[in-house]
């Protein structure tokens, strides 16, 4: 744990988080956690897609009890029809994430362990993945308003399952596991070890060669990107042309798209080539005027998110809401609104976010330019998920 660098003091107000599912992995990592830590909460989901899955919550809670780690249980809510896995995935980690925040954590502790690395390498490699997909997993990684930490990630799943064997500790088995109808489980049975091995040579390759990238990405960006207040980017004329512009972009687009992942780079590299588009919720369009360079903003489509305006909510993956508790109110977007001025362009503000109730606006971020001056305003602030340089250790 000391090779992921600082977690924050042992105290019980500031709890070190786990995300357990029941596995073997993650209950393995509960017991040393705890072993190590005096104050740490167990974080158990219930994806309430089996009717059984709330009593098998509950049971990993009364496990964990027994090894004198507390634990809350946290329950998803109904998930939208379409790309299941995905969208369960993303609904677990924000709950996760508001119970670790809520917990007074900064930190959330995940099992993956070094097998899962090296199937993961496998797969992105199948895939034709670049040297970033080629890192793997990282250890240490900001996402949202915490920080991940994959401590497991050099041991082999067998020393942990023979680590609860020694404590006496149960753990629940997923028959998923062994179906190798899913390609991950079909690599899992079919690696070898000259395979196993491969992969974390090209893994420290990767790394290298990412750490460079990042470090030069890190000072182009300084140079060629200026944010703007209503998040949307001001790009200069030469951001796209060295041959970081790929790279540049595609991460531009996850900011300002409110996205978790980057683009596929044959559409990045398209639009960055075309000079003009729309890619991951975002515009990529010529600045008008006198200035010369590009402006990325948020599209004016898929903006129907309408939610509660309770203090803390995110809205659209980008804007989240501080200021307080409005009970006659939703948080949903700006939509198109006369602008005032010329101080920002036009297409920028129907992705704003906006306080609601019924059609009346009721108030807007304070901050923002091309807006009456006599609408009422309110706090926001800028949220956008994971940072442009700096979310994760490339030093492999």
């Amino acid at each position: 744990m000391e090779r992921l660098g600082p977690v924050g003091p042992d105290e019980a107000a500031h709890s070190l988080c786990i995300a357990v599912s029941g596995g073997g992995d993650s209950m393995a990592l509960a017991l040393l956690a705890r072993r190590w830590r005096r104050n740490v909460l167990a974080l158990v989901v219930d994806h309430a897609l089996r009717p059984e899955s709330a009593e098998e919550a509950a049971l990993t809670c009364q496990r964990l009890a027994a090894l004198d780690i507390p634990s809350r249980q946290l329950t998803l809510g109904p998930l939208k029809p379409g790309g299941m896995q995905q969208r369960a995935r993303e609904a677990r980690f924000e709950i996760l994430e508001a119970a670790c925040v809520e917990a007074g954590g900064s930190v959330l502790l995940v099992a993956h362990h070094e097998a899962d690395q090296e199937e993961t390498l496998w797969m992105r490699q199948e895939r034709g993945s670049g040297a970033r997909g080629l890192c793997g997993m990282a250890a240490r990684t900001v996402r949202g308003r915490i920080t991940l930490l994959r401590p497991l990630l050099g041991i082999r799943p067998e020393r942990l399952r023979e680590t609860l064997r020694q404590a006496g500790v149960v753990w629940c088995e997923d028959p998923s596991n062994q179906n190798r109808r899913f390609r991950r489980v079909e690599v899992r049975q079919d690696l070898t070890d000259d395979e196993r091995r491969e992969m974390h040579d090209i893994r420290r390759q990767a790394c290298a060669e990412q750490q460079d990238t990042e470090q030069r990405l890190a000072a182009h960006v300084a140079s060629c990107v200026a944010w703007q207040p209503e998040g949307w980017l001001k790009l200069t004329t030469d951001a796209l042309l060295s041959s970081l512009g790929d790279e540049l972009l595609g991460r531009l687009i996850r900011l300002v798209g409110g996205q978790d992942y980057v683009p596929e780079r044959q559409a990045v590299s398209a639009l960055r080539q075309a000079g003009t588009g729309s890619l991951g919720r975002t515009c990529l369009a010529p600045l008008r005027g006198r200035e010369a360079g590009w402006m990325l903003y948020r599209e004016a489509r898929n903006l129907e998110e309408k939610i509660s305006a309770r203090h803390g909510q995110c809205w659209d993956g980008r804007w989240r809401y501080i200021g307080p508790d409005r009970p006659d109110a939703v948080i949903a977007a700006l939509g198109p609104h006369r602008r005032e001025g010329r101080g920002i362009p036009a297409c920028v503000l129907p992705a704003l976010p906006a306080l609601w109730a019924g059609d009346e606006l009721l108030a807007v971020p304070e901050g923002v330019r091309g807006l009456p001056p006599g609408l009422p305003r309110v706090a926001f602030v800028w949220d956008g998920g994971a940072p442009l340089t700096g979310e994760r250790d490339w030093s492999g």
